[in-house]
């Protein structure tokens, strides 16, 4: 059963502001009523994060709900340390759902409090769930359903076994990624002396990966032929011929593909306005970093 973050009252008030960010600013409440409203979710977050911590037999737990679709035809999942939640987790979660138009589906921010490749700093994990939870709103007032959960794995392939024990009736599980993900996912060093093709060959039997172009080390040409080269046997032996088929490449927008955490940490840490962040991260994540007591970056 998912963790009861706050009473009806308080989740009211709090997706009137995610809707009507202008009249709360216009209205000269926001400070107060924002940082009013986010206490209940954030002691809330708090406890479920240390209890999850305290139990060494729970490896999954899902935190927060907007809707939950009893037999969704597919689970999209956005595993990502969300540190913090920006524009650019939006537009990939918007068109993984494009691209699965038609089909009843979930959505799934998974934050992993152990990361083989990042550590916990700056945002603890509580204040980083609390910021999923405004994205999740978000996400909901368009019309999907989306929850938000936490796993203590670091690698893809635990938490496709354990996403599947919970979504047992889920038809499709597909995660979605950016193209500096995906080499990671294939990248031979974390199966040393076993070969990708071996260590994945569960995962990928029945797994679809979402992936959407990025600013980086390859060209867009190069991401974009990704799928189609491994269907060619390019990477052979690491990577077989026929997990080609379950990669669905998709372009970036221009505004979003430089878009990433640390550009925006560092923004934040510059003193950037409230109207430039904006337009990295959506609004109610960007009041609630700037009214954080604490400071987060």
């Amino acid at each position: 059963m998912a963790f009861d973050l706050y009473d009806q009252k308080v989740r009211c008030k709090i997706v009137h502001f995610v809707c009507y960010p202008d009249i709360m600013y216009k209205s000269g409440i926001l400070d107060v009523a924002f940082r009013t409203l986010m206490q209940p979710l954030h002691n809330g977050l708090a406890d479920a994060y240390k209890a999850f911590c305290a139990d060494d037999k729970l490896h999954f737990k899902i935190v927060y709900n907007t809707q939950v679709i009893p037999k969704p035809e597919v689970l999209l999942v956005l595993d990502s340390s969300f540190n913090p939640p920006h524009w650019g987790h939006h537009a990939l979660i918007e068109k993984g759902l494009r691209l699965y138009d038609g089909r009843s589906t979930q959505v799934l921010l998974l934050l992993a409090v152990n990361n083989a490749d990042k550590a916990a700093a700056p945002a603890s994990f509580d204040k980083r769930m609390e910021m999923m939870c405004l994205m999740a709103d978000l996400l909901h007032k368009n019309g999907s359903a989306v929850s938000v959960g936490i796993t203590d794995y670091a690698k893809y392939v635990d938490k496709d076994i354990i996403l599947r024990k919970h979504y047992k009736d889920a038809r499709t599980i597909s995660f979605l990624v950016g193209f500096d993900t995906i080499v990671r996912i294939f990248a031979p060093k974390y199966y040393y002396p076993r070969l990708p093709s071996e260590a994945l060959e569960s995962f990928m039997a029945s797994t679809e990966l979402c992936c959407l172009t990025r600013e980086g080390n390859h060209n867009l040409e190069e991401q974009m032929k990704y799928s189609s080269d491994i269907s060619n046997g390019v990477y052979e032996p690491n990577i077989p011929k026929s997990w080609g088929a379950k990669i669905h490449m998709m372009e970036n927008d221009k505004i979003f593909e430089s878009i990433s955490s640390s550009a925006i940490r560092k923004a934040i840490a510059e003193g950037q306005t409230s109207e430039k962040l904006s337009k990295l991260l959506p609004l109610p994540i960007v009041d609630y970093i700037l009214s954080s007591k604490d400071q987060m970056f």
